[in-house]
């Protein structure tokens, strides 16, 4: 057993791109595997913390950098570029690594923990590749649906057209998170509204991978994404016994301070999936790894892991 503390690598997206990829492996007698997808304008560096902790648990972690994120963009410059069709092909980026698991750790289950923009892809993963997983976390996340999303696709798809892909958007930026510190006061930094943990805000906005202006092609075809997720036939491909924890602060502008992740939990019953679980922690912001309280979240989330394996 390799008992390095880190594995780094690339592989072959299903276009050819090569996608970085960390895996912390330091497990002498691994039990299951967990697969994070990162979120937006961040990367997949910024879970080891809670991979170690895992690790020590007795999980091996994978997480890689999404297309337009991290050392997979190539640069800072190509950060939030993710390319035509960029949604979708990062769900079939992490299906490629969740074959490799399982062809590198034949018998083990697989547990996907998606966090925020890597919520929405382990939406999309779900439906198309739920068989191949024992559970997933939607971590900071919502049901996103109905006027605002399409009128965010319409807006996207003019400056597309207007634009181009690769251009920068400050307007779909200040549409998405222009609100986000409003009911946080006398905040001192764009990003506050990730956590209330200042040492961890101050370590994002510092990180050159983190917090960029995203792309015109990013934003439609989030948006894109976002728009065909909750279409019931769709849904119904989702294995009715595939367990789903549903974690977020209720302080977090993303699900609308716990609203709109309300609304997916029922979305998920209403769809007549056996094993739906929500917790919402108040107080919390969102950004729930990196919280003040994150020992707590961390220590919930072994304990749904060590129920589902």
């Amino acid at each position: 057993m390799n008992l390095k503390t880190k594995e780094e690598f690339s592989i072959k997206g299903s276009d050819g791109m090569n996608v970085f990829v960390h895996c912390w492996n330091k497990v002498a007698e691994p039990r299951a595997v967990v697969q994070i997808f990162h979120g937006m304008a961040e990367h997949a560096a910024r879970y080891e913390r809670f991979a170690k902790y895992l690790n020590s648990e007795g999980f091996i972690v994978y997480a890689n950098d999404h297309r337009g994120h991290g050392r997979t963009a190539g640069s800072v410059e190509e950060l939030g570029y993710i390319g035509q069709d960029g949604f979708n092909m990062i769900v079939e980026d992490e299906y490629i690594i969740t074959e490799l698991i399982q062809e590198k750790h034949q018998g083990l289950p697989i547990i996907v923990f998606g966090h925020s923009f890597g919520s929405f892809i382990a939406q999309e993963y779900i439906i198309n590749y739920g068989k191949e997983i024992v559970g997933v976390v939607l971590c900071g996340s919502a049901a996103k649906l109905g006027i605002e999303v399409h009128a965010g696709k319409m807006i996207a798809g003019l400056e597309k057209i207007i634009f181009g892909e690769r251009k920068k958007s400050k307007l779909l930026d200040f549409l998405s998170f222009g609100s986000y510190n409003k009911r946080i006061k006398n905040n001192t930094c764009r990003f506050d509204w990730l956590s209330t943990d200042v040492d961890e805000v101050k370590k994002y906005e510092e990180d050159p991978y983190s917090g960029t202006l995203f792309t015109v092609g990013f934003f439609y075809y989030f948006l894109q994404g976002l728009s065909k997720l909750y279409k019931k036939d769709r849904l119904a491909k989702i294995p009715k016994d595939l367990p789903i924890f549903i974690i977020a602060g209720d302080q977090d502008p993303v699900g609308n301070y716990g609203r709109l992740v309300k609304k997916l939990y029922s979305i998920y019953q209403e769809t007549g999936i056996h094993d739906v679980k929500m917790r919402l922690y108040p107080g919390g912001r969102h950004e729930l790894l990196n919280e003040v309280n994150r020992d707590e979240v961390a220590l919930h989330l072994l304990t749904w892991f060590n129920e589902i394996t």
